[in-house]
């Protein structure tokens, strides 16, 4: 069958449309990188040096943050997640045998960072929380100072007492508060019972990270790990432990922390009874 002219035509119309878009599209040059398409980018690369435990990324990271500091839609944002590194930093060097002084420098960092996106952005519940879980760690580093432990705890209470105002229910806010009720003594506060409960609520609410949004989504896997911390070390529950700690690693496979130190730690309590060394 001999195709007639106008057809031979329209058929080759139809190939080569396909090929001139492409064409056009791989001349056309790339979008410019925003800050907030950089903040999404930085947001995955810190998430997986956290849990990897890769001090070293962190801090590349959050010296790749620092420019957009300055950016007035996103500056705020490039603030939390350089504090976060910092944090970050101090709180995986605290299972590798980080100084004092190198934990402390950090947390100081951190808190500058955290300062400066609530200055920014005052309605940010996460920077309230983050710059609380900050300010609630540094007393240690203050021993004998009863002045500046005392204007630490006021600042971690109006910090995450703002942050529970702006969003009781967010994950990370409920990750700090539940702190005090873990590790302060029942009768100063204490109250393990309460600490599982917040804990067990943050994994309820927690929802799935979203790639292509900048802005924290952390949540489900601290919260199952701090369950199994605190089943290990309070409620010593160890078959509760055992089983949160590798829910938590399903969700995040490469994180160090929890396949390295906690989970050799209930196994370690297995063998022994449950009897602290």
């Amino acid at each position: 069958m001999r195709l007639r002219p106008e057809t031979l035509l329209i058929t080759a119309a139809c190939l080569l449309t396909p090929l001139a878009g492409y064409a056009e599209s791989a001349l056309r040059p790339a979008p410019p990188e925003t800050a907030e398409r950089r903040l999404t980018a930085v947001k995955a690369e810190m998430m997986t040096a956290d849990y990897r435990a890769d001090l070293a990324g962190l801090a590349r990271l959050r010296d790749a943050v620092a420019p957009l500091t300055a950016d007035p839609a996103w500056g705020y944002l490039a603030h939390y997640w350089a504090g976060f590194a910092s944090w970050r930093v101090a709180i995986n060097g605290a299972s590798k045998g980080m100084s004092q002084d190198d934990m402390r420098a950090n947390l100081e960092r951190a808190s500058a960072d955290f300062a400066a996106s609530i200055k920014l952005r005052d309605d940010f519940a996460d920077s309230y929380a983050a710059a609380a879980g900050v300010d609630g760690w540094l007393p240690v580093f203050h021993s004998g100072d009863t002045a500046a432990i005392r204007a630490f705890i006021d600042r971690f209470q109006r910090l995450i007492a703002r942050a529970k105002e702006l969003a009781p229910d967010n994950p990370r806010v409920l990750w700090v508060d539940a702190v005090p009720y873990l590790y302060l003594p029942v009768g100063k506060g204490g109250d393990p019972a309460r600490a599982v409960a917040t804990y067990r609520r943050m994994v309820e609410v927690s929802g799935a990270p979203v790639p292509s949004s900048p802005l924290p989504d952390w949540g489900k896997p601290e919260g199952l790990m701090s369950l199994a911390y605190a089943h290990l070390n309070v409620a010593l529950d160890l078959a509760s432990a055992e089983k949160e700690a590798r829910a938590a690693l399903q969700l995040q496979p490469e994180w160090s922390y929890v396949k390295d130190v906690l989970l050799p730690q209930i196994e370690k309590a297995r063998a022994t009874g449950g009897l602290k060394p």
